[in-house]
């Protein structure tokens, strides 16, 4: 068992980081993973879409 993490501001992660649990998600899909399976896609378009913009501020 791993232990919890405090939550972070969303601001506060990179865009790698981002995208990481992007790819998490997609790889996780039919377990449940962060969101119910049918949020995934919105979910993962989120976040690469926080990732793009993270990127370009940087």
């Amino acid at each position: 068992m791993t232990a919890k993490t405090q939550p972070r501001p969303v601001d506060s992660y990179t865009a790698r980081e981002l995208r990481e649990i992007a790819e998490r998600a997609e790889w996780r899909r039919s377990e449940g993973f962060i969101v119910p399976p049918a949020s995934v896609p919105l979910y993962v378009e989120s976040l690469k879409a926080l990732a793009r913009e993270q990127a370009r501020r940087a």
